[in-house]
């Protein structure tokens, strides 16, 4: 038997490519309001611990959301949250007002860094990079001969990602796409799919858009769709930033749109829903 993390993984099934340093502690408590996913998963999703007898079903072994990570992420999420990003806005640098909690965490990566693993995905897509932190964390366990594309709006958070990607050697399967997600997947995406692994971590009111998309020949037969589910502060006008008044400035937390687009997920016959720490993930029936 071999182990990613926790993951009890039978002989011949896809390895990760990343030797953890560490034993990841259980954060299990932090799981977000949702099914569990080890009670909601098709059994494709779940493998039976060693031992366990053929002609009864074996409990679901499940990585704890927070796994450990490289000395390199550290430092990507250390510079995520020493830069001022409000300047760089008000230098027109960026195009939005980032806020570091944007960044991916490490419960995030973990649980990013798990379906990514026991899912055996070797093409990932990644709609919404950010800063690059989730991309590189799963870029850590993929096969050497997997891929990510990942897609961002904003050139300034593209680059910024790059710097580290660079310096790891899991870098070299990130290839990053910087402008429109809705142009990329109408016309580059075919030639890089279909997709094992799709996460969407971008515009709320774009989740089903982004999903019919890929439901156009972009994905494969047993893709797994990772969306991101918490709600966000929208962006305030320039004048709140200038005067420092930003944080009277109230935004729509994107919730609305949220709820419309899972009550749609909700009635895809040929899919299930889980959601769990903060995503909602979509996997096949079988």
């Amino acid at each position: 038997m071999q182990s990613v993390g926790n993951i009890i993984l039978p002989q011949g099934y896809p390895r990760a490519g990343l030797v953890y340093k560490q034993q990841a502690t259980s954060t299990s408590a932090n799981l977000s309001t949702g099914a569990f996913p080890t009670a909601t998963f098709s059994q494709n999703f779940l493998v039976k611990p060693a031992g366990a007898s053929p002609t009864k079903r074996a409990s679901a072994v499940w990585s704890p959301p927070e796994a450990p990570s490289s000395d390199l992420i550290g430092q990507m999420r250390e510079a995520v949250n020493n830069t001022d990003w409000r300047q760089l806005y008000l230098e027109k640098k960026t195009k939005f007002l980032v806020s570091s909690n944007w960044s991916a965490d490490a419960q995030r990566c973990g649980v990013l860094q798990t379906l990514c693993a026991i899912s055996g995905a070797r093409r990932v897509l990644e709609i919404g990079q950010c800063c690059g932190v989730a991309t590189l964390a799963m870029a850590e366990v993929l096969p050497a001969d997997a891929s990510i594309i990942t897609l961002e709006i904003d050139p300034y958070l593209a680059d910024f990602a790059k710097q580290f990607w660079a310096r790891s050697p899991d870098g070299q399967k990130i290839t990053s796409f910087v402008g429109s997600a809705k142009e990329y997947l109408r016309a580059d995406a075919y030639k890089d799919g279909p997709f094992d692994l799709v996460v969407i971590d971008a515009d709320k009111d774009g989740m089903w858009e982004y999903y019919s998309a890929l439901k156009e020949g972009l994905l494969t037969e047993n893709a797994t769709i990772v969306l991101d589910t918490t709600p966000h502060k929208g962006q305030p006008p320039d004048r709140y930033v200038k005067f420092g008044m930003d944080e009277r400035w109230e935004s729509n937390s994107g919730q609305a749109a949220i709820e419309a687009a899972l009550n749609k997920f909700k009635l895809e016959e040929s899919r299930r829903m889980a959601s769990f720490a903060g995503v909602t993930v979509l996997y096949p029936k079988l």
